[in-house]
C-alpha cells in the first residue's frame, strides 16, 4: 500500500511540473543571463523543483487523508452504536466513504485494503497499526494506540472513537481557520516574490539594451548571479516564515 512518508507523482503530474520547471528555467535564463548556456546550467533545478513540490503535495495529501479519516471513524462510531460488530462497522464506513469521496479516494483505498486483509484473518489492530506507521500522522497513531488498548481490555469502543473523531475534527477546524487567516499574508508574499521578476522583465521588454552591461561579460554574470542568489534566499526565507506561522 501507499507510503505517505514520500509523495509519488502520477504521469500527469510529472508532465505538468516538468512544463512548469521548463518555464521557470527559461525565464530565469532570459532575465538574469540572456544566454542559452544558462538553460543547461539550470537543468539541475528540475529535480530540486520536484522535491519542493513533493513536500508541498505530501502535506496537502496528509491533510486530505486526516479529514477523511476523521469522517471514517465517525462513521465507525455510528455503526457500532447501531449494533454492528467492530469489523462490520469498518465495512459500513467504507460504503459511506465511497459515497462521500468516491471510490478512488485515499481513505477508500485504505479501507478496501484493510477489509481485504481482515477477510484473510489478519488482526484489525495490526492493519490499523500498519496504516498509522505508513500515514505518519499523529492523530492516526494516537487513535490506533487507544483502539488497540481498548480492544485488548474491553474498553468503550464507541466512546473512544467518538471522542477521537471530535478531537480530530476540532483540530482540522482550527487548521482551516488558521489557513484562512494566513491566506492574505500568503498572497502578499507571493506578490512580493513575483514583483522583482516582473520589473526585470518589464525593463527588458520596454527598454532594450538598458541592462546590456550586465550580460555577456564576467562582471555582469557575477553580479546577476549574486542578485539571483539573493532573490532565491529571500524567496526561501518568505516561504519558511509562512510555514513557521502555519505550524504555530
Amino acid at each position: 500500500m501507499r507510503d505517505y512518508h514520500e509523495y509519488h507523482y502520477s504521469l500527469r503530474e510529472r508532465v505538468r511540473y516538468f512544463a512548469e520547471a521548463v518555464v521557470v528555467i527559461l525565464l530565469v535564463s532570459y532575465l538574469f543571463y540572456h544566454s542559452v548556456f544558462a538553460v543547461i546550467l539550470l537543468v539541475p533545478f528540475y529535480p530540486v523543483y520536484l522535491k519542493i513540490k513533493a513536500k508541498q503535495l505530501l502535506q496537502a495529501q496528509k491533510q486530505e487523508l486526516c479529514g477523511q479519516f476523521k469522517e471514517t471513524i465517525s462513521s465507525v462510531a455510528a455503526a457500532l452504536n447501531a449494533g454492528y460488530s467492530v469489523e462490520n462497522a469498518w465495512r459500513e464506513a467504507k460504503s459511506e466513504m465511497e459515497q462521500m469521496y468516491g471510490k478512488q479516494a485515499l481513505i477508500v483505498q485504505e479501507l478496501r485494503y484493510l477489509l481485504a486483509h481482515v477477510a484473510l484473518n489478519v488482526p484489525l489492530e495490526d492493519l490499523l497499526n500498519d496504516f498509522a506507521v505508513r500515514s505518519d500522522m499523529e492523530d492516526v497513531v494516537s487513535f490506533c494506540q487507544v483502539f488497540f488498548f481498548a480492544k485488548r481490555t474491553g474498553g468503550d469502543f464507541i466512546g473512544i472513537i467518538r471522542t477521537t473523531a471530535e478531537r480530530i475534527g476540532q483540530k482540522i477546524e482550527l487548521q482551516r481557520q488558521l489557513a484562512a487567516d494566513l491566506a492574505a499574508r500568503r498572497l502578499e508574499s507571493r506578490i512580493m516574490n513575483i514583483v522583482p521578476l516582473v520589473i526585470l522583465l518589464y525593463l527588458n521588454l520596454t527598454s532594450p539594451g538598458y541592462f546590456d552591461v550586465l550580460y555577456g561579460n564576467l562582471s555582469g554574470i557575477c553580479t546577476m548571479s549574486v542578485c539571483l542568489a539573493v532573490y532565491l534566499f529571500a524567496y526561501a526565507l518568505s516561504e519558511q516564515m509562512m510555514q513557521s506561522i502555519a505550524m504555530v
